[in-house]
């Protein structure tokens, strides 16, 4: 591996002191330097340890115009690809992330307020899991044509997947790409902006630009060379970008996913298998939950023992810790007292909140705080008489593409089959880390492919 990622992954692993990475737009010549400050740019801490912090400066346009020039040229190199060069560099990638799981891991969760062991169940791992599928179907590789280039814009939750697969899907299906990552990502893009170096790509197939999501996420929407959008994030953001129907689009909303807890689960005996998934993903992964389903029968004793067992849970300290809330900055905390104000004001009942974490019931269904996508640890807890009805708050939405159901097989299969989002999960008891599955494939203009070309869509039906 690249000695300078070797570098910033041991700061991080044996003496995270004061690490600062001026990060720009990454094309060839692009590099990266240490420094305490940065004219124009973004300082980003650890959730952890303030001293350890990367810089964040933003794009210039012309250097953003630059870089889509470079990866459509460098697309037409990689059609010249076979299947000997596709696998050799995919082992490489693999090979380096596997090697270097912990450490990236220990990254990953300094600048997402998750623990390590978080972040290779739900990014390292599943990452590794794509490559794998995608060595799988080389028997496909050479009937595969380019779509157009690529605009990708990724969140800040399990950063290194959601930027990773994007850029595997693209170089399997030969696109070239260019990303946008979160500002307080951005190291994630740094790592892989290592990890790709060896791998003898034609020079600018692959460019991360940083900046403000108004500006070039903008930008990469407007632009006439950038043919696909693949975006993951708050529905807040996607609102403010123009949608045309020049591009193909893939869109990945975070929010208003459910769980679904039937009245003849042990949830006693399971609770924490149910509230593993609210705590851990913080609200802020593109699969967290935001709302709990339980039918009117058991919702009592339910709150009950939600309430109890999420007193016992401490906040995070360190990237080791086991399990716990995630450690909210300053302006987080803020944010988070002055939603809790509304949601009272409404005659929201709170179940159990502290400064880093909210778990509420009985809002009205009607009010603009049910629909709103809240890009926080806030969660939702809602009492249906029917099974039948968690249905309809799952299918009449124009949010959520995930569901956990919880209770006997033939039920959860049941209520499975009939909701109408991308991937469902039942009784994960321990949570299992399976790759994702998806309703439709985007395939950006090719459904029927049997491989997914480019990249999964969990749009609705």
């Amino acid at each position: 591996m690249n000695s300078y990622l070797n570098h910033v992954l041991n700061q991080f692993e044996v003496s995270p002191e004061s690490l600062a990475i001026w990060t720009t737009v990454s094309s060839a010549d692009a590099g990266y330097s240490f420094g305490t400050s940065v004219i124009g740019g973004v300082k980003v801490e650890s959730y952890f340890q303030s001293d350890v912090a990367f810089h964040v400066k933003s794009a210039e346009i012309m250097q953003l115009v630059t870089a889509i020039q470079q990866s459509k040229k460098a697309q037409t190199k990689m059609e010249n690809w076979g299947v000997n060069e596709i696998k050799n560099c995919f082992e490489k990638i693999r090979n380096t992330i596997e090697n270097n799981k912990i450490k990236l891991a220990g990254v990953e969760a300094h600048f997402q307020g998750t623990t390590r062991r978080f972040q290779v169940q739900w990014s390292i791992e599943p990452m590794v899991q794509v490559i794998n599928d995608l060595l799988s179907k080389l028997e496909v590789y050479e009937r595969v044509s380019p779509k157009g280039l690529i605009g990708a814009i990724t969140p800040k939750a399990n950063s290194f997947y959601e930027i990773g697969w994007r850029i595997v899907y693209a170089l399997f299906h030969k696109d070239g790409i260019v990303v946008k990552p979160a500002t307080e990502t951005a190291i994630s893009a740094l790592c892989w902006q290592e990890i790709l170096k060896d791998c003898d790509l034609p020079d600018g197939l692959i460019s991360f630009v940083h900046g403000p999501g108004a500006v070039i996420g903008q930008f990469l929407m407007d632009h006439p060379g950038v043919r696909n959008i693949s975006f993951s994030g708050a529905y807040d953001t996607l609102k403010s970008y123009p949608i045309s129907l020049e591009k193909k689009y893939q869109f990945f909303f975070n929010g208003k996913n459910s769980v679904c807890v039937l009245n003849d689960f042990d949830f006693k005996t399971g609770m924490k298998d149910i509230l593993r998934l609210f705590v851990e993903h913080n609200g802020r992964g593109v699969f967290s939950p935001t709302r709990l389903f339980v039918i009117d029968s058991m919702e009592k004793e339910f709150k009950l023992a939600l309430a109890e067992h999420l007193l016992t849970l401490p906040t995070l300290k360190s990237i080791d810790d086991e399990f716990g809330y995630l450690p909210l900055r300053a302006n987080e905390k803020k944010r988070l007292s002055e939603l809790k104000s509304r949601f009272e004001s409404e005659e929201a009942k709170v179940i159990y909140g502290n400064e880093n974490f909210l778990f509420f019931s009985d809002l009205a269904n009607c009010s603009e705080l049910f629909q709103e996508n809240l890009e926080l640890p806030i969660f939702n807890l809602t009492g249906v008489k029917y099974a039948h009805e968690m249905l309809k708050w799952l299918n009449n939405t124009s949010f959520g593409h995930s569901v956990v159901i919880f209770g006997p097989e033939e039920k959860t299969r049941k209520l499975g089959i009939k909701s109408e989002v991308g991937r469902v999960i039942l009784n994960p008891m321990p949570l299992k880390n399976e790759h994702v599955s998806a309703v439709k494939l985007s395939g950006f203009g090719d459904v029927s492919f049997s491989v997914p070309n480019s990249f999964f869509s969990y749009t609705k039906n």
